[in-house]
């Protein structure tokens, strides 16, 4: 009992260190995008460790078969609705790798929701007793491992989630407008900082502003005729790409003719955009239009991951955020 009190209190410790403490006038933010950094961990682990072991009946899943009579309901609750794919094993086995990334995350959006609906209620529970909030979240998926895939999973939480990608894609914009628009600020400070003691000194920070401006430019650009040189030749495709470079010389030329534009935001905004037509257009369930069709995409899924882990810590650590959650 002594041990464990001391690796609870060391391990509070710890954490009130790396993410602040719970007192009155905080905000329980940076402890919610840890919760829901390690639900997508566990998403990945069920993905891609998980659900292939359970196909097979190898590694994980003699740890739920040691159990007796939890083997088979683990594989046939994973199993369940991937049935038409028994003949094509590597169908079959992206199936229940699609399902085991809505178990955790659907626990993670019942246990958002519910949250939203308590710190409504009392906002001080959006900073207190976190230890039990993750701990009834790693039960909850634990226990999720045993449900059937349909109506639940790939059902009514498919449904939400694609609505729920809709809205994250704006709030991830305005993540990434905040972001340039402070990136771009903390420079030119810097550089007026600079100028005030040695004058001419900033403009070395100046110059890293232009030449990040040029970056992201020329990875916007050549990102787009890479998309007309492999993806062109439908209309829906055509339409995607186009709209997108329209887009990014639109909002150029908004924020060129404005008083307090920043090309800077103009340019993360651009590159973001090209990516988002990437997605769209390799998700073309059309050989013809796609030729990734079939394939595994490990470039997309590294950059949607990369970018969720930039805005989870943006939304968790910066200090525009903090201001705006305390008001």
């Amino acid at each position: 009992l002594g041990l464990t009190y001391c690796a609870c209190a060391s391990a509070s410790s710890l954490c009130n260190a790396c993410f602040g403490s719970t007192a009155p006038g905080t905000t329980g933010r940076k402890r919610s995008a840890l919760l829901l950094s390690a639900a997508v961990a566990v998403s990945l682990f069920f993905q891609y460790s998980l659900a292939p072991s359970i196909v097979n009946k190898t590694g994980w899943w003699k740890v739920y078969s040691s159990i007796p009579g939890m083997g088979k309901r683990v594989y046939a609750a994973w199993l369940d609705g991937c049935d038409g794919y028994a003949d094509t094993p590597d169908l079959l086995r992206q199936c229940v790798q699609n399902t085991g990334v809505y178990r955790p995350t659907a626990v993670a959006a019942l246990f958002y929701s519910v949250m939203a609906v308590a710190s409504g209620t009392r906002p001080s529970l959006n900073r207190e007793a976190w230890p039990a909030k993750y701990g009834t979240y790693f039960l909850l998926v634990l226990a999720s491992a045993f449900l059937y895939n349909g109506p639940l999973f790939d059902g009514i939480f498919l449904f939400v989630a694609r609505i729920g990608a809709m809205a994250f894609i704006v709030i991830q914009q305005v993540i990434l407008i905040d972001m340039a628009y402070n990136w771009n600020e903390s420079w030119v400070e810097k550089a007026d900082e600079c100028d005030r003691l040695d004058w001419g000194s900033g403009k070395p920070w100046l110059r890293l502003i232009v030449a990040s401006c040029v970056a992201l430019y020329g990875c916007a650009f050549a990102g787009i005729g890479l998309l007309y040189h492999y993806f062109s030749g439908c209309a829906e495709n055509n339409a995607v790409i186009t709209l997108t470079l329209i887009g990014i010389i639109a909002i150029t030329a908004v924020q060129l003719s404005g008083t307090e534009g920043s090309l800077l935001t103009s340019a993360v905004l651009s590159t973001y955009a090209v990516y988002l037509a990437y997605s769209t257009v390799s998700k073309n369930p059309s050989a013809v239009c796609n030729p990734q069709l079939g394939n595994s995409d490990p470039w997309g899924i590294a950059i949607g991951l990369g970018l969720t882990a930039i805005s989870l810590a943006w939304t968790g650590f910066s200090w525009t955020a903090e201001g705006r959650l305390n008001r």
